[in-house]
């Protein structure tokens, strides 16, 4: 593998569990950061090492701009923008002329037991599902690198996610554990050094492996929010049917066009705060 595409998150990263603190207002957010760009430079590093000739970076957490280029690995390419000018949010840049996707730092799904765990935008969303299958982040960008023919390579996080992912990602997946599951806001990490070997060891496995990937023939996305006057309001788009009080449904072939509309409609569903 050659060119690798790398979608990083903050929640699942070592040393983070606390959401409090992963927004730019909380007082603990620069450790935070900090510990993101410990552990994205980490990854980068033995991706090269292992091979890859081209790394691209996307920043996937709240505002999309958390990681500074300055302090990132000088070999890696890296997409820098606020998330509101990301029309595919935490995959902005993806594209078929990758070998294959990598995710750090993810979480779990809501209504889950991971640490920090949501979906996309918690205070607004309460579920999504696919097909009758309620996913996460994970399954949900795991899909549009399948759209594109990538598969996914290694996902770090939390040890929850590990066991969410069998499902989600349905495939073998290499896997940095990077704490274990107290409670959502409490985690046992594990020391620096693991975390140090663990990245090792699995990206050298996961660039050398083969994989399928899991590309549907038709796709039925439900958004369920939190309140009833969101979807009502979201419904208001058109494509989209409000199949309940709480929740709306777009369909189609286009996984892609999809992915963008289920971000947009997420999106504007905030007009009321």
């Amino acid at each position: 593998m050659k060119q690798i595409y790398l979608s990083a998150d903050i929640e699942g990263i070592w040393g983070n569990s606390d959401s409090a603190y992963t927004m730019k207002d909380g007082y603990a957010y620069e450790q935070y950061r900090a510990n993101m760009i410990y552990e994205v430079n980490l990854a980068i590093q033995h991706l090269f090492d292992c091979g890859a000739q081209r790394v691209v970076l996307n920043d996937g957490h709240g505002g999309m701009d958390n990681l500074i280029p300055a302090q990132m690995d000088d070999r890696v390419e890296m997409i820098v923008s606020h998330g509101a000018y990301k029309e595919y949010g935490m995959m902005e840049g993806i594209s078929s002329d990758f070998d294959g996707v990598c995710f750090l730092g993810y979480h779990c799904r809501s209504n889950t037991p991971g640490v920090m765990a949501h979906t996309i935008w918690g205070s607004q969303v309460r579920s999504i599902s696919l097909n009758g299958e309620e996913i996460g982040e994970s399954g949900l960008n795991a899909h549009l690198a399948w759209y594109y023919g990538l598969p996914v390579i290694m996902v770090s996080g939390d040890s929850l996610l590990k066991e969410q992912l069998t499902s989600e990602l349905k495939g073998q997946v290499h896997f940095v554990e990077t704490k274990k599951t107290i409670n959502s806001l409490c985690a046992l990490n594990c020391s620096k050094q693991q975390l140090q070997q663990r990245y090792a060891e699995t990206i050298k496995a996961a660039m050398s492996d083969h994989y399928e990937i899991y590309p549907e023939d038709h796709y039925a996305l439900d958004i369920t929010f939190h309140k009833e006057r969101n979807a009502s309001f979201v419904a208001r788009v058109p494509l989209t049917n409000q199949i309940d009080r709480c929740t709306v449904r777009i369909e189609g072939d286009n996984y892609d066009e999809l992915y963008r509309r289920m971000r947009f409609l997420i999106k504007i569903s905030n007009a009321f705060e």
